[in-house]
């Protein structure tokens, strides 16, 4: 399959679903994942989650970036998983870029609350499983 094809199911397939599974390391040294709303993932292939700066995400990121995510269709047992970096995004711009309205029952201030932060993650592959086909795609950025 060609990259760019690759990468337009994987965009599709994740807007297709509101949440996913951040998997961070936790304090313990083991994955720890948690169901959250992700942002619509666009053409530089980031998520973005929005979260509390006292959440144990934010203290796990801290200490060790490596980060994945999962997105799982229950249909078809057809999932996303993508590898990478996680990153704290606390400037007024990105936060404003991506600020929902509908939160603002976490965040009465807004964008500006200094306790809503970004958490931004750069995958550097993505593997598709297509369960009915029985074949695994691999996308590296």
């Amino acid at each position: 399959m060609k990259k760019s094809e690759l990468k337009k199911i994987l965009i599709d397939f994740v807007k297709s679903y509101p949440f996913s599974n951040l998997i961070t390391i936790g304090s313990n040294g083991f994955p720890k994942g948690r169901m959250m709303a992700h942002l619509p993932l666009g053409n530089d292939m980031a998520f973005w989650f929005a979260t509390s700066i006292k959440s144990n995400k934010v203290k796990e990121i801290t200490k060790n970036k490596s980060s994945s995510v999962f997105v799982y269709r229950p249909t078809d047992h057809s999932s996303v998983k993508a590898c990478g970096k996680a990153a704290i995004v606390k400037d007024a711009k990105t936060k404003k870029k991506y600020w929902k309205d509908e939160w603002k029952m976490f965040w009465p201030k807004g964008p500006a609350d200094p306790d809503y932060v970004l958490i931004k993650v750069t995958s550097k592959r993505f593997e598709y499983l297509d369960y009915p086909n029985h074949k695994l795609e691999v996308l590296d950025v």
